[in-house]
């Protein structure tokens, strides 16, 4: 089996497992996965459910260029940040994109979510820091500088009005990260509600 088509199976795994966890609703989300050694992605057509996408559903894109090299569909609205997170992050081998209910509440009020918990320890790769990109509008070029700079010294990030990103080296590395950084804001969420809550004394 060739790394494409391992890379789309796991891709269509992964959107049914983001969509399990409740961080995917309608047609919101979506996902990529860089090809090893190549400047080229597979990344959600537009108009697809995460939880029902299957391996050849993606489309085959040109990092560089945004040109569709197979698939005949149209690729995500968010093309554009998904191909420039993977131009300035060579580490980078996915990225989920979700409109994740908690993180997006304590972004509009512009709280940052902070490690308060040990689900950390389940993604260290956050550990890295969890950035909150400046908005810009959904598909823009405006988003996507915005994103690729917030997200060149961490793994994840907040979209103020909008959800989260995550980077991972794999797809199910990626979702994890979204999964856990939701939980996190969760609990967080909640705490603020009591309280003042303190940071784990490692972070």
């Amino acid at each position: 089996m060739s790394d494409e088509q391992k890379l789309r199976k796991e891709l269509a795994k992964t959107g049914a497992l983001l969509q399990r966890e409740g961080l995917a609703s309608g047609t919101t989300g979506n996902i990529s996965a860089r090809l090893p050694g190549e400047e080229l992605c597979l990344i959600k057509p537009s108009g697809f459910c995460l939880g029902d996408l299957k391996p050849e559903d993606f489309l085959l894109v040109e990092i560089n260029t945004r040109k569709v090299i197979k698939g005949d569909r149209n690729p995500s609205i968010e093309t554009p940040f998904h191909t420039t997170i993977y131009a300035v992050r060579a580490d980078a081998g996915s990225i989920v994109h979700v409109h994740a209910h908690y993180a997006t509440v304590l972004s509009l009020l512009e709280i940052s979510i902070k490690p308060y918990t040990t689900d950390i320890w389940e993604a260290p790769e956050l550990g890295t820091g969890i950035a909150v990109a400046p908005y810009a509008h959904p598909g823009s070029e405006d988003l996507a500088k915005k994103l690729g700079d917030a997200l060149k010294n961490c793994d994840a990030a907040i979209m103020p009005h909008h959800g989260i990103t995550t980077i991972g080296d794999t797809p199910t590395t990626a979702a994890r990260n979204a999964v856990v950084l939701e939980r996190m804001a969760e609990i967080q969420y909640h705490a603020l509600l009591l309280g003042d809550p303190k940071k784990l004394p490692d972070y």
